[in-house]
């Protein structure tokens, strides 16, 4: 068995497994909602201090994600390169360049570099949403080479997270961190280098978000195509400061103090230099979260999600969630789920 994360439940990941070839591997990977906290830090490095941009996914680890499956072809070689049409890799949708270029990259990392392929992905997240669409796919077809080259070869493949993270950037340059675990503990990543900034010593408190789409009235967005959002220098201290606050949130598991970073970071977002894609009617937003006790907002810095974080301790909550839900539909925005994270 190959000893990577593969999030299907193990009796259905096995039943995948045994009807396939012994060429072929299949791997999902869950998305996430959001951010918790994103923006740009000052990280010490080499003796010196320079801005790093880097998040904290809210990630979702029992939602529906991207399948992956893969077929290697070793009678079809050639000579390819990690460049969309150029891979030597037949892919299902023929639009998701991204994870036909991760598998590939992914067959060269493991000196297969004249295989051809057969990938096919299949997801259950919604585009341009700030979800993961993208990145789930792209490790989940990671993934998914890793188990075929296994089978293909007869021999166990561990491939670590920080691997994964490395060939996901390569592929999409701009990467979520939905290859490391977050029940144990939370990362700062930064997403344009894939690695992770620093190791939050525990989970983030387990929180209940009411989801919603602030594009659901306006369409979507090629968030590829989005300008990187641009902070003050004052902001960028400030991004510091919130990153103490969430270390106390996380050792304290305290939803209140995690809702403030939330709030923070969302606030920081709309109100940045340059902010390539703003929530609308984000104050009546921040008015319902006040009015109706909600601990904070979280929102996709680089999507159309948000959501009202909620303490699922409360012993109103069903109430006060009911009453965002309707106040939320009076906006114009779609409800999508109530969930609780990182559990």
């Amino acid at each position: 068995m190959i000893e990577i994360p593969l999030e299907l439940p193990a009796h259905d990941l096995r039943a995948l497994q045994s009807r396939l070839p012994k060429t072929s591997g299949v791997a999902t990977c869950y998305p996430h909602f959001g951010e918790l906290l994103q923006g740009a830090f000052d990280v010490a490095e080499g003796g010196h201090r320079r801005t790093t941009r880097a998040l904290v996914s809210v990630h979702t680890p029992y939602a529906d994600g991207s399948v992956a499956r893969v077929t290697l072809d070793p009678s079809r070689r050639g000579k390819f390169e990690p460049e969309a049409g150029h891979t030597g890799i037949q892919v299902r949708p023929p639009h998701f360049r991204k994870c036909e270029i991760a598998a590939r990259l992914a067959l060269d990392a493991f000196e297969l570099k004249g295989m051809s392929a057969r990938l096919e992905v299949t997801t259950a997240v919604p585009e341009s949403a700030g979800m993961g669409s993208s990145t789930s796919g792209v490790v989940a077809s990671i993934r998914a080479v890793a188990h075929a080259v296994s089978v293909y070869r007869g021999v166990p493949i561990i491939l670590a997270p920080h691997l994964q993270a490395k060939l996901a950037v390569a592929a999409e340059h701009s990467s979520d961190s939905l290859m490391f675990d977050c029940t144990a503990s939370t990362v700062l990543f930064a997403q344009r280098i894939g690695k992770i900034v620093r190791m939050f010593n525990g989970a983030l408190p387990q929180m209940r978000i009411l989801g919603f789409d602030t594009g659901s009235a306006g369409g979507g967005f090629d968030t590829d195509r989005l300008p990187r959002a641009r902070y003050s220098r004052d902001q960028i201290a400030a991004f510091g400061c919130a990153l103490a606050v969430l270390e106390r949130a996380i050792a304290e598991q305290s939803v209140a103090l995690a809702g403030r970073v939330a709030t923070f970071s969302a606030t920081t977002s709309e109100t940045a230099m340059q902010n390539p894609l703003k929530k609308p009617k984000f104050n009546e937003l921040l008015r319902i979260k006040e009015g109706t006790g909600s601990a904070g907002i979280v929102v996709a810095h680089s999507g159309t999600v948000a959501g009202l974080i909620f303490d699922p301790t409360l012993p109103d909550l069903r109430t006060r969630v009911a009453e965002a839900s309707t106040a939320i539909a009076r906006l114009g925005f779609d409800r999508l789920c109530t969930f609780s994270t990182p559990y």
